[in-house]
């Protein structure tokens, strides 16, 4: 991996351990990183901590990193990403000029969002339109559907691959709500696997699924993938010149673990 392949960060700064956050994609002013479940790009209300992707990179910016010099980067704005609990891409603005431009896009719904996740049960329906207008609740640490104050927004999930008691779906909007996705599926009966905030489905053990599985001695079991399985796979935007420019990111790797034990015990 080349210092042109990744943003560095030292430990306790995003994270306990030294991170590299693979950048995805660039292009004129702008670059697209993948981070993982559990890494914040930008400040969440609920849980809050000392820094995240946009100050960190701030503050190497007034340091003087070299590293971000040799990338051409004088400025970083954060503009669309998942959650702190949740992976895949973010998308930054590295000039002033590209950051009000994507901001801008982002605002008038230019901006297209996909999101990938996998959830329990067996759905009834392969397309659903979510549009119940979100917003933060008075006294809880989280969002609520409001028809009163809550902010326009829609979702459109579609059914990906069904296994035996779980399915893959994806999810498409515009916005970009805090927790939009995690709420609309809970009240799309959708609860994403490995949600505590809006509904309680637990992460999936290799025993429940296994029919042969031997546990091995001394050692308690561990989730095939122990986060939350929602992950930002594709941002499409415009370009400078006008035409749509498309990124994407392949699921964390026990992620895609995941998704094979299905295929190999589930399979419909």
């Amino acid at each position: 991996m080349s210092a042109d392949d990744f943003l560095s960060f030292p430990p306790d700064t995003l994270d306990r351990e030294p991170l590299r956050l693979p950048i995805v994609a660039r292009g004129p002013g702008w670059l697209a990183l993948m981070k993982p479940a559990g890494v914040p790009w930008t400040p969440d209300p609920w849980i809050p901590r000392t820094s995240d992707l946009v100050r960190e990179v701030r503050r190497q910016l007034r340091d003087g990193k070299p590293q971000l010099g040799r990338l051409g980067i004088a400025a970083f704005h954060g503009i669309a990403g998942p959650d702190l609990v949740a992976s895949g891409l973010v998308l930054c603005a590295i000039d002033a000029a590209e950051n009000e431009r994507l901001a801008n896009a982002l605002g008038s719904g230019q901006v297209e969002l996909t999101y990938r996740f996998v959830t329990m049960g067996r759905p009834a329906e392969s397309e659903i339109v979510c549009e119940l207008p979100m917003a933060p609740h008075a006294t809880e640490s989280r969002m609520l559907i409001s028809h009163a104050t809550g902010k326009k927004t829609a979702t459109t999930f579609r059914l990906e691959q069904r296994f035996r008691g779980y399915a893959v779906w994806s999810a498409t909007t515009t916005f970009d709500r805090l927790h939009q996705i995690r709420l609309h599926a809970a009240e799309s009966g959708l609860p994403i696997m490995g949600e505590s905030r809006y509904a309680k489905i637990p992460s999936v053990l290799l025993s429940e699924i296994k029919r042969d599985y031997r546990p091995k001695p001394g050692r308690a079991e561990e989730p095939i993938y122990g986060e939350l399985a929602l992950h930002l796979a594709r941002i499409a935007f415009p370009g400078t010149g006008g035409a749509m420019v498309t990124v994407e990111a392949p699921l964390p790797k026990a992620f895609a673990v995941l998704l094979k034990r299905f295929a190999e015990h589930l399979a419909i």
